[in-house]
């Protein structure tokens, strides 16, 4: 008997403690959860404060019809003419405000004018007018006239990069601080006559060949800078001291020359049917029904195939000895990689300005630079010069909004006088990254953070895209 109710009150107690384990476990059906910790949350917390802001006024924006409403401040009701407000950060002349006006349906012709003007102090202005025929008399041939004016004395000037971390070659020559700066007043202008197969509507929806023939004309003016009597420049790529050419004279000159461009950059082979509505298109596509068959945009300011080759050349004389040939040559290549808009974006370039006779000379002002917004982005506007600059790059963009895309990128680059002067040891590098801005159809505007050796975290802003 007594085993029998030892072995029962084993039994109820087990059950008891099952019973009771049972009401003090967990849920299991909870979703385990980590554990926070503030520091390690930090840098997500800090990311988190400064996108939350944006992509609340990119979402209010959108919903508001926000850039529509502004735009119709500015433009008439067709939008073929507008007069908008301009300002530049940094650039050429510094930081000025002016205007920027077109019309894409001059005389009710569609011809179209555009023009710009940035003043930032008497000794610093710019400004550029365009008039364009797209379609001389409806047939595939375009003409443009263009003029452009610069008058500065700024240190941020591409004729004055080149000094940044040079002092000490300066110091060294004899030269004062007050003797590092140039200032310049230029006038250029360029008629271009052109043909291409694909204009019209289809234009921007395929693939095109380009057929230019030029004729330039301008005027120009280097002076030492601030009154100063120096004529040296440190080139920044060999480090030697040298004279500037073409310094405190008045030079004038016209360059004959052409271009050929194969451009299939975003192209798309268009389709019969679509797999979904037209309204069920991904954000930022347009197409275009032509033929019975559907075009897609080529959006150029996010290209996810195809590329450009161009090659250009001019020859260019003039007063006070100046006689050159000038070579630009460049590859651009897009690929997807992983996933849609993933894209891995490759460019080369080559310029070369070739001195033509034993005293033919390339002025100062004219010759290739690297170091600026689009060309060796990490380290100043025209920290390198020489006649000659060779340069590449490698981007990966990747979407981050509609029509936001965040990109890493990496430059290498060199100048030199002669293609012998070209070595490997001899690149500089940058690498750093950024955030373009666009609508579906045109580059708005983009912010880099670049590093080089000179350069910890260089901040730039940029208004056009070469690349």
């Amino acid at each position: 008997m007594i085993k029998r109710l030892l072995f029962a009150s084993a039994v109820w107690g087990a059950l008891f403690g099952i019973a009771v384990a049972e009401e003090d476990a967990p849920d299991s059906t909870d979703v385990f959860e980590t554990k926070h910790y503030t520091v390690l949350e930090l840098p997500q917390k800090v990311w988190n404060a400064l996108i939350y802001p944006l992509g609340e006024f990119t979402i209010y924006a959108e919903h508001s019809e926000l850039p529509q409403r502004v735009r119709n401040w500015f433009t008439n009701e067709d939008r073929t003419f507008g007069l908008f407000p301009y300002g530049q950060l940094g650039g050429e002349t510094g930081t000025g405000i002016g205007f920027n006006t077109f019309h894409t349906n001059l005389f009710g012709r569609e011809k179209e004018f555009s023009a710009s003007y940035i003043f930032a102090a008497p000794e610093r202005q710019t400004g550029q007018v365009l008039y364009c025929d797209p379609n001389v008399k409806g047939s595939s041939f375009y003409w443009s006239a263009q003029a452009d004016f610069l008058k500065t004395d700024s240190e941020d000037a591409t004729v004055n990069g080149i000094y940044e971390g040079s002092e000490g070659a300066l110091v060294g020559a004899g030269l004062a601080e007050e003797d590092w700066l140039h200032e310049i007043q230029r006038f250029d202008g360029m008629v271009t006559v052109g043909w291409r197969p694909n204009a019209h509507e289809l234009e921007d929806y395929r693939q095109n060949v380009y057929l230019e023939g030029r004729l330039g004309f301008g005027r120009e003016e280097l002076r030492g800078g601030r009154g100063a009597e120096s004529s040296f420049l440190v080139p920044g790529q060999s480090g030697r001291v040298s004279l500037v050419p073409g310094l405190r004279e008045e030079i004038s000159y016209v360059s004959v020359g052409g271009r050929v461009a194969y451009d299939d950059r975003d192209y798309k082979e268009p389709a019969r049917e679509l797999s979904h509505p037209l309204n069920y298109q991904f954000p930022g596509r347009v197409l275009l029904l032509a033929d019975d068959r559907y075009y897609s945009f080529r959006d150029i300011a996010y290209a996810e195939r195809g590329g450009l080759l161009q090659a250009e050349m001019d020859l260019v004389t003039g007063s006070r000895d100046v006689s050159f040939l000038r070579i630009g040559v460049e590859a651009q290549r897009f690929f997807r990689l992983f996933w849609r808009n993933r894209i891995l974006a490759l460019r080369a370039r080559l310029d070369k300005a070739h001195r033509l006779g034993d005293e033919g000379i390339v002025p100062y002002a004219d010759m290739p630079t690297l170091g600026g917004g689009q060309r060796l982005r990490g380290y100043k506007r025209g920290r390198f010069r020489g006649e000659g600059a060779l340069l590449l790059s490698a981007e990966y963009r990747y979407p981050i909004w509609d029509t936001w895309n965040a990109y890493l990128f990496w430059d290498e680059g060199q100048v030199f006088d002669e293609f012998d002067q070209v070595k490997t040891g001899e690149f500089r590098s940058s690498f750093g990254a950024g955030i373009r801005v666009r609508t579906e159809k045109a580059f708005i505007i983009g912010l880099r953070v670049g590093h080089s050796e000179e350069e910890k975290a260089l901040i730039g802003f940029s208004l056009e895209q070469e690349f």
